[in-house]
């Protein structure tokens, strides 16, 4: 992993943005990386000075236009303050970083993506749910828009699971695809912790619509696997425990069949995950796009963090 790999983190100084910055401490990033705290004013939600120049025959008076500016002024300065108090929180827990604060006014998701696109991130962080300066919930608007229309990788962080001096768990959820294989390379240049514990784990609900694997490959009762199920073993899963293998790091790898977005989140919860790697896209029965569907679900669902790799 390059020594300037950027990070541009989302923040809005609710409880659930400040746990996004200490949950970075699982993310495996390297002494070097280079962090934005980036807030964002939400210029839509205004006080009622602005419904009152909205009227199409209402001229605006010079007391109104001048309490509107004064708003626009203290709001503008609010966010200033959030984004310099979230980076002394930041430089705190990672001295060793590069770390700015930032802020705009405007609709915060395109805010998010647009200044990660003119940078150039690598990362965008965002908590699972948060306020914006007037306290709107951002569940399922903010982070879920960021994670649909940024083009870097996403990272929707929430609380670890585990204890701060337990190993870190790293489950990586694969099916073969390009984009699996993007998921696996990203937590494998990661600067993990010694102890930190991985899991490949690959899932279908619809075994039969894998031309390579036969029905007596996934019985229970079933005989040797055919020659095509062990290469799409070693294909699917094998092959990505071979790249964390070559960084240093040992994984287990598990294969289940059933609905691919339960069983992630099951398994994540079961074996107490603290992120979940995943592709933003992948194979399906159609070739369907998972974003939108597993990665989507997984992501708003999951109750450890979420990094969608592109």
């Amino acid at each position: 992993m390059s020594e300037k790999f950027k990070v541009l983190i989302g923040y809005d100084g609710s409880e659930c943005a400040i746990a996004a910055l200490d949950d970075l401490k699982r993310a495996g990033l390297p002494d070097g990386t280079e962090a934005v705290v980036f807030t964002v004013s939400d210029a839509w939600e205004q006080p009622g000075a602005f419904e009152q120049l909205a009227g199409p025959d209402h001229s605006p008076s010079s007391e109104e236009l001048h309490a509107v500016q004064h708003y626009l002024d203290a709001a503008n300065k609010e966010v200033e303050a959030l984004a310099e108090k979230g980076a002394e929180i930041l430089k705190a827990g990672f001295p060793a970083w590069v770390v700015r604060p930032e802020s705009r006014s405007g609709i915060p998701a395109w805010e998010i993506i647009e200044r990660s696109d003119e940078w150039e991130a690598d990362l965008i962080v965002v908590g699972s749910q948060g306020r914006t300066a007037l306290g709107r919930a951002i569940l399922g608007s903010v982070s879920q828009k960021v994670l649909h229309e940024a083009k870097c990788s996403v990272r929707i962080a929430r609380n670890r699971v585990s204890e701060l001096d337990s190993p870190a768990r790293v489950l990586i959820a694969v099916d073969g695809s390009e984009f699996a294989e993007a998921a696996v390379k990203a937590a494998a240049s990661r600067s993990w912790p010694e102890g930190t514990e991985f899991m490949i784990i690959t899932a279908d609900d619809d075994p039969g619509s894998r031309p390579e694997i036969s029905l007596i490959d996934y019985m229970p009762e079933g005989k040797k696997d055919s020659a095509e199920a062990e290469e799409w073993i070693k294909r699917v899963v094998e092959t990505p425990a071979q790249v964390l293998k070559a960084s240093g790091f040992e994984s287990s790898q598990v294969i289940r069949w059933g609905d691919a977005r339960r069983i992630i989140l099951n398994e994540a919860n079961e074996w107490k995950a603290d992120s979940i790697f995943m592709g933003a896209r992948g194979l399906g029965r159609f070739q369907r796009f998972l974003l939108g569907s597993v990665s989507s679900t997984v992501a708003a669902k999951a109750k450890c963090s979420v990094e969608i790799i592109r």
